[in-house]
């Protein structure tokens, strides 16, 4: 194979993989034919028109008419998901907080973040045994709750802004749209596997904890919470974009994680931040393409011949 034809397939690899084993063959052949003699690089203009070609056909295949059911799977899918996570950040730093509890602080300080998560256990719950509507309302409920308890709490000393409160309660509205919206969250479960969410999230909190404990007795410079919360996310997205209702579901979780990672507007990174930050990004990256190749406990599915999602 030569260096242009190589270069070429590289481009057609921005088609599907049902399109370039249709007219894949065809096109290179084309390109090639055109191409001058002795040329390593590909045409500019063939360039621009795969990259277009190619962003075109999957945008019609995204949004067309037959990825109705694709989105409607992925909304349940998002819809049980979300509060989940939401559940585990919750449950995160239990065990830390178990650690450091003693003769000095009161009882209240160890419930305090059971307490805070029964209201997202009561809506997992709901979720999955449904009816929907009654996880929905009770999302609507804590979301509305999220915005006032901080201000009662505080006794009249509120720290936050309006604005701030809003913003930390995005989270709980993203939860409260996606389970209003979508059709069945219990057909989600199903099509993620119940025992496998049952799997994930057990094994996701007991990560989370013992990755908190670590950073808090033994390096709290090197942010391990947040670089195994990170890795996790990254493999399950990964694992998630090797089918068309698995991708669409990360689409849809995307703004949730956007405004729990990294998404508070009025404070920026600071300079010793940066390092942490590029490490994580560089796990995130590995973790999702490792993940989306397929490997066990996902499967040994392909992104050509996907398993279920699971």
């Amino acid at each position: 194979m030569s260096t242009l034809e190589e270069r070429y397939r590289r481009l057609l690899a921005l088609y599907p993989a049902e399109h370039r084993a249709r007219h894949g063959e065809e096109m290179l052949g084309v390109m090639l034919a055109q191409a001058g003699q002795g040329w390593r690089f590909p045409d500019p203009r063939d360039v621009l028109d795969l990259v277009k070609g190619g962003v075109l056909i999957r945008l019609r295949h995204a949004f067309g008419p037959g990825s109705g059911g694709s989105w409607r799977d992925a909304l349940n899918i998002a819809a049980i998901v979300a509060p989940l996570h939401l559940l585990v950040l919750e449950m995160s730093t239990w065990g830390t907080i178990l650690l450091t509890v003693d003769g000095t602080q009161p009882l209240l300080y160890a419930l305090t973040p059971a307490v805070y998560a029964l209201p997202r256990l009561l809506i997992v719950w709901l979720a999955l045994r449904g009816p929907r509507w009654a996880a929905a309302a009770a999302a609507w409920v804590l979301t509305a709750a999220s915005t006032t308890i901080p201000a009662v709490l505080s006794m009249g000393i509120d720290p936050f802004t309006p604005f701030e409160r809003a913003f930390y309660a995005l989270p709980d509205l993203a939860v409260a749209l996606l389970l209003t919206f979508a059709p069945s969250p219990t057909a989600g479960a199903a099509l993620v596997g119940r025992r496998s969410l049952l799997r994930w999230t057990a094994a996701a909190i007991l990560t989370m904890n013992v990755a908190s404990a670590l950073e808090h007795f033994l390096a709290p410079e090197y942010f391990l919470g947040s670089l195994a919360m990170t890795t996790m996310v990254c493999m399950a997205c990964g694992a998630a974009s090797r089918t068309p209702a698995g991708r669409r579901a990360v689409v849809l979780l995307v703004p949730l994680f956007l405004v729990l990672y990294r998404g508070v507007p009025w404070s920026g990174m600071s300079h010793d931040e940066w390092l942490p930050g590029l490490v994580q990004v560089l796990v995130g990256v590995t973790a999702f393409v490792v993940a989306r190749r397929g490997f066990r406990p996902y499967g040994s599915g392909t992104v050509s011949s996907p398993e279920p999602l699971a």
